[in-house]
């Protein structure tokens, strides 16, 4: 009988303690204490690739918090967890074309976000990429939540810091609740880089239907 309530008791008595002291639960996110750096912002518009995008008919300009579910925005590295001076210090700038699945997000790398190189950390890339690939699709799920099933990288390049990226994603295979996208992080600076590549597949759980009208990621 004891080992039959450890089994049970156990696991849940842990589970409970872990939910309640991980650290998420206390997150300092608050957009109302963010400070915007506008030089920075004016240096992405300033952009070759930003003009061409504002002149787009095809392109809408997105507002970052609108395309993330509130609570998934205290988790959302560029604009929650690493904004901050010398970190991200302008949300990402979004530009999504709906009819095609294309997708542009831009970036402003601060000079901490490095690796023991002096070079921009791979985990930055890889971050970046999923939280812009994963926007991309979004939109062409049934409930526009999911979650990551893959995602394969090749890393091709490094960059320094306080460089301007932007991740390029293109949704190619979209069926039901499952969406397939491909894209890339470059370098806008004077000697354009690709950065990294890569593909993305992203599902909606069918448990999710269940839990509609809650915003739980």
């Amino acid at each position: 009988m004891f080992r039959r309530i450890s089994r049970i008791t156990l696991p849940v008595v842990a589970g409970g303690l872990a939910f309640g002291l991980f650290p998420f639960r206390k997150s300092q996110f608050n957009p109302s204490q963010m400070s915007h750096n506008e030089e920075i912002a004016q240096s992405i518009r300033n952009t070759d690739l930003y003009k061409r995008l504002t002149d787009d008919p095809e392109f809408s300009k997105m507002d970052t918090d609108k395309q993330f579910p509130q609570q998934h925005l205290r988790n959302y590295v560029s604009s929650g967890l690493l904004f901050g001076k010398d970190l991200f210090e302008t949300k990402p700038v979004i530009f999504f074309n709906k009819t095609s699945g294309e997708f542009f997000a831009f970036h402003h790398i601060g000079k901490k976000l490095v690796s023991d190189d002096g070079k921009i950390h791979n985990g930055i890339t890889a971050t970046l990429l999923d939280e812009g690939l994963c926007a991309a699709g979004f939109p062409f799920l049934p409930s526009r939540k999911g979650v990551t099933a893959k995602l394969s990288i090749n890393f091709e390049n490094q960059v320094t810091p306080n460089s301007i990226v932007a991740v390029k994603a293109n949704v190619v295979e979209h069926k039901g609740r499952k969406v397939v996208i491909n894209g890339s992080l470059e370098s806008l600076d004077n000697n354009p880089t690709t950065i990294a590549t890569a593909n993305c597949i992203l599902v909606e759980p069918k448990w999710f239907r269940y839990f509609s009208w809650f915003q739980f990621i």
